[in-house]
Order: C-alpha cells, then structure tokens, then sequence
C-alpha cells in the first residue's frame, strides 16, 4: 500500500510534473527539486511557485529545464521584478521561448565554484531585461 501523496505532489500533477528521488535518472517532465519547490513554497506560496514552474513548462524549447538551480534562479527573478508577473505575464512567458535555459545552465555549471543559483538568475535575468525592458528603462551603464 502506498503512502497518499503531499500537498506539493498533489500540486504538481496539474502542471504534468512529476518529483522522482535524486537516486533515480530524470524523464521528461520528472524534477529532483523537491527542497526548492518546498523552500519557493514555504517563502512565497502556491501561486509563485505554479507561475514560476509554468515559466518552464509552457514553453517550447524548455519544457523539460526542471532543474534546482533553474527554478531557484527564476523564481528569485520573479521576486526581484514582479511587475513582469503582475503586468506582463503574457510577454514574460513569451519572452521564455525565447531563452536557452538549458545552455545558459551549462554556462552557469562551467562558472563553477560560483553558485550555479545565482549565475543563472544573472544570465536569465540580462536575458529577460532585454527583452522586457525597454531601453528608456534601463540603468545608464
């Protein structure tokens, strides 16, 4: 008999994710994050966690970029910048198709030993910015 599933599992089935042990290889649409999404949860609540997951999966080149470290660096993006959310959701998902989240990741993994977290967030985020941002609005460099 198996155990009933979480409040997070049970959550995740309706964005099509399923949570598989870290011991075991991810599939398609399979995430070992569990500690993010619960840490994302616990910190900002359901519907930051749902919007940053669909930030992933309702994309077409990214669909499968479940990783820690990606979802992290996203959701601390959407933290930074919520008018993107919260006004531009459309563009902002919009403007996912359109970045390699899966290379700049590998980017990220080469930068090693700085945090691949936080590399990434940068990498999205300068992505994001040019896209979203219009050049009136950017900080004079």
């Amino acid at each position: 008999m198996s155990s009933p599933k979480g409040k997070l599992d049970t959550l995740l089935d309706g964005l099509g994710i399923k949570l598989v042990p870290i011991y075991r290889r991810r599939a398609a649409a399979q995430s070992h994050a569990r500690g993010t999404m619960h840490e994302i949860r616990n910190q900002y609540g359901d519907g930051h966690l749902i919007f940053v997951l669909r930030c992933i999966r309702q994309t077409r080149n990214n669909r499968d970029e479940l990783w820690s470290e990606t979802i992290g660096a996203i959701s601390d993006i959407l933290v930074q910048r919520p008018d993107w959310a919260m006004e531009r959701a459309g563009e902002l998902m919009e403007a996912f198709d359109a970045i390699p989240l899966g290379v700049l990741r590998g980017e990220a993994v080469k930068l090693r030993p700085w945090p691949v977290r936080a590399t990434l967030r940068t990498l999205i985020f300068k992505r994001l910015e040019a896209i979203l941002d219009e050049p009136e609005h950017r900080l004079a460099v």
